[in-house]
């Protein structure tokens, strides 16, 4: 930029621009680097919501079925085509799964067994920032025993911007009589700004019955889980939904349309569309699979609208990874079961779009997010 412009205009015009942008700047001299390398620099750029939004495909290909490939696609007018390879974030111990992502960030984790008692599974995660291409590292309390279930929840607080892990243990145990016994929630929550655990009063806390399942979306301050009351079996528990406000740190349950409440737990996902939480209902008829997208309104508790339904009448659909910005679901099909693909559903006229994302690939989830600078100053 010209030495006539004001340095403050510049700082505003930098705030505008792709990442991929300012990481090239930050080369160009120390000033421009100390800039964008600032707590505020970097806070004022993720309150920016004039960047584009991307969508974020894994998947594993057919010629390196044990390896997973991450793909960000910019989701505008130009979708499928612009997209990039990115590389798999540094997390030692095997594969990376991703649990969620929040304001541009996520949290991927592995789980291995501990190498001095091996009833115990142990955990090593780390924070993501696919924009900036960097991972820091956290250290993880996540110990599977014996009638231990637990469970963990990721978000970004937006009025903090500090990325947070709420790691929930709870368990059940079975008596010779079949009487089952449920024992009270251990909320822990971790900050990046603490680099600490703490154990948090359960205010709020839901029924010790209550169980949560793999999986969450994070909406503004709220982290949500698809949750079970009672046993994941077809006979006994109903569906339900958990929040936690990462502000007040307190939990909240959230009631589901009977059909939902009542739907095999293995049929009922929850995803995100831009600011608002959907539930997907998986409905098999004849030899496919037809969903139904709920979305609950205005961001209302226990109160849902059914909004379409996603039906392929020549192939069968296979999950739905995530959304678009324009509403669009996207979805794995496939005309046999050793061959996946990208699709677009087009809500409007019912087209389905075949985006070669992955061709000859096995996707397993799409997730949006915004540009970030965030972890750049760690």
């Amino acid at each position: 930029m010209s030495d006539y412009i004001p340095f403050a205009l510049q700082s505003e015009i930098m705030k505008r621009l792709p990442t991929r942008s300012l990481m090239q700047f930050r080369s160009v001299s120390k000033q421009w680097k100390s800039l964008i390398d600032s707590s505020q620099f970097i806070v004022d750029y993720s309150r920016n919501h004039t960047h584009q939004q991307h969508l974020l495909v894994c998947y594993t290909s057919q010629e390196a079925f044990q390896e997973e490939n991450y793909v960000s696609i910019v989701d505008d007018e130009t979708f499928p085509e612009h997209r990039c390879f990115l590389p798999p974030p540094t997390v030692q111990l095997g594969e990376p799964t991703i649990l969620g992502s929040s304001q541009g960030l996520f949290f991927v984790y592995t789980l291995h067994v501990d190498p001095h008692n091996f009833r115990r599974i142990m955990c090593t995660a780390a924070f993501w920032n696919p924009s900036i291409r960097k991972s820091v590292a956290v250290d993880v309390p996540y110990v599977l025993e014996r009638g231990s279930n637990p469970a963990i929840g990721f978000g970004l607080c937006p009025h903090t911007r500090d990325p947070m892990i709420v790691k929930i243990n709870f368990s059940h145990s079975l008596s010779n009589l079949g009487t089952i016994t449920f024992t009270p929630w251990q909320v822990e929550v971790y900050t990046l700004s603490s680099r600490a655990w703490r154990s948090i009063p359960t205010i709020n806390q839901p029924r010790n019955s209550i169980q949560l399942a793999r999986g969450q979306v994070v909406i503004d301050e709220f982290i949500y889980w698809l949750a079970i009351d009672g046993l994941p079996t077809e006979f006994q528990g109903f569906n339900l939904i958990v929040s936690f406000n990462m502000t007040s740190e307190e939990f909240k349950e959230v009631s589901l349309p009977d059909t939902l409440a009542r739907a095999p737990t293995s049929n009922v996902v929850i995803s995100k569309l831009k600011e608002s939480l959907l539930v997907v209902e998986i409905v098999k008829e004849a030899e496919k699979q037809v969903y139904g997208v709920w979305m609950m309104e205005h961001g209302v508790s226990n109160s849902f609208t059914k909004l379409f339904t996603i039906n392929s009448p020549d192939a069968s659909i296979q999950a739905v990874l995530g959304f678009r910005k324009n509403n669009e679901p996207v979805f794995a099909m496939s005309a046999d079961y050793n061959v996946r693909d990208v699709f677009v559903h087009e809500v409007h006229s019912e087209h389905i779009n075949h985006t070669q994302i992955c061709a000859n690939g096995f996707p397993h989830y799409a997730c949006s997010y915004m540009e970030t600078l965030l972890l750049l100053d760690h």
